[in-house]
């Protein structure tokens, strides 16, 4: 018997749900009749491991396989979501977490099941949608390389001296992409290939350049989307927060870009309350993983 089934995931419209989802497969939270398939799927991290694998290469598909002892097809949805979450979750890698996350507009699947001695064998086929191609991410690599030699930090090198000469190379060196910026349907100027490359690009540009920027030079730091108060109103908007010294600091190279005094610059919570974080971004264990200065960084 063979069963097809197809779908359709945004991945940042998905990920509360996923989460929600993942916890319940850990064991927490109110017992559920999926709450056994972490346990019953034994090759769980060998499939968000391939997944991510599969994302960092730009594989135009990648393929799933697993045994699970009766039918959930129904559940495939979330369980996916779930996976694909834990797939684009922080790790040591500058490339993987949320470079990968905010470089890609999420994913479609197909998936099928067989069934052998009362046994069901899955297979989920996931197409991602990515906003850039491989060679494009290729380039990416190289221009980074080149910038961070040109920097030419040392061992002796703060993180705050780290932190300010890549601000100031991006804030120099990157223009606000007027052209596009409203165009849904392109999604390039979304990337770090149009920071880094065509020396153009929004808010989401910016913020990916600079996560991998940073994170390449060993500074810990993640990007936050939301809403900020600008000329035009309140916009969706992305910045970056940063470590330094234990506590994590604003920054917004999107709106210090070509001024000669930044003034999004390490912020603390205090200075920065015309920023304000999606729901994601405000839970108890962001917080608690992520401390926010309340005060302004003093070099």
């Amino acid at each position: 018997m063979r069963r097809w089934f197809s779908g359709f995931r945004r991945a940042a419209a998905a990920a509360a749900a996923a989460l929600i989802l993942l916890s319940a497969l850990a064991g927490c939270g109110t017992p559920r009749r999926d709450l056994p398939l972490s346990q019953r799927i034994t090759n769980m991290e060998e499939i968000i491991a391939s997944v991510r694998q599969g994302l960092r290469g730009h594989a135009r598909s990648i393929t799933i396989t697993f045994d699970y002892g009766s039918d959930i097809f129904e559940e495939l949805n979330g369980v996916i979501g779930a996976w694909m979450e834990e797939a684009l979750a922080e790790t040591d890698a500058p490339d993987e977490g949320d470079y990968l996350r905010y470089q890609s507009g999420g994913y479609t699947y197909n998936s099928s099941y067989t069934i052998e001695d009362g046994r069901w064998r899955y297979t989920v086929r996931l197409t991602p949608d990515y906003y850039t191609y491989l060679s494009q991410e290729e380039q990416v690599t190289q221009a980074v390389e080149e910038i961070l030699d040109d920097l030419a930090f040392r061992r002796s090198t703060s993180d705050y001296e780290k932190i300010r000469a890549i601000y100031d190379y991006l804030c120099a060196n990157v223009a606000y992409d007027k052209v596009h910026q409203k165009n849904p349907y392109s999604h390039l100027k979304s990337t770090a290939y149009a920071a880094l490359i065509q020396h153009t690009a929004t808010c989401q540009g910016y913020c990916t350049a600079l996560y991998r920027l940073l994170r390449e030079s060993g500074i810990e730091c993640r990007i936050v989307t939301g809403t900020a108060s600008g000329e035009e109103g309140v916009e969706k908007h992305a910045w970056v927060i940063a470590a330094l010294d234990g506590q994590y600091y604003n920054l917004d190279p999107t709106w210090d870009a070509g001024s000669e005094e930044y003034r999004f610059f390490l912020l603390g919570e205090r200075a920065f309350a015309d920023h304000l974080r999606g729901e994601e971004f405000e839970t108890e264990a962001f917080r608690t993983r992520y401390p926010m200065a309340e005060t302004s960084y003093i070099p």
